[in-house]
């Protein structure tokens, strides 16, 4: 018997190209991103002396912290996710919302691995540069910061 990994050999390893995000209340045209970076949890460590024990220092994991999640698309004027961003930039309103991203197999029939993201709210937007000497198109860069992320396949 043979342990290939996770994976099917005919299809090789995941690659990050195909990958769905879906957030709570909003319609699949705002959950179209080019691009999602940030699912990192990071534990710390305390340390605490034992009285009278000089040859070591015993070492315990603090709970995880996590790392903001950038969402990367074009510029979608007029979308849920838009009136989103809006009501927490300009009115300071935040109405926190869950998140699932999902990485998919080729051809988005299968789910290779899934995240749940809870109590995301926006901290940053951005918008690239705007040049009248480039044709590029203009990407919209949403920071949220989140309660947790639990990986759920």
């Amino acid at each position: 018997m043979s342990v290939t990994g996770f994976f099917d050999l005919d299809s090789g390893p995941p690659t990050a190209f195909y990958f769905s995000v879906t957030l709570t209340g909003m319609d699949t045209i705002d959950s179209s991103f080019q691009e999602v970076s940030g699912l990192k949890a990071t534990f710390g460590i305390e340390e605490r002396k034992e009285g009278g024990e000089n040859h070591f220092v015993h070492r315990f994991p603090t709970p995880p912290k996590f790392d903001n999640l950038v969402l990367k698309r074009c510029l979608t004027p007029n979308s849920k996710l838009d009136d989103w961003c809006k009501e927490a930039i300009n009115n300071f309103k935040f109405s926190p919302r869950d998140i699932s991203i999902k990485l998919l197999g080729a051809g988005d029939t299968k789910i290779l691995a899934a995240w749940s993201v809870v109590h995301a709210f926006p901290v940053s937007w951005e918008l690239t540069a705007l040049n009248s000497t480039s044709n590029n198109l203009a990407i919209e860069t949403l920071t949220l910061n989140y309660r947790y992320f639990k990986r759920e396949v």
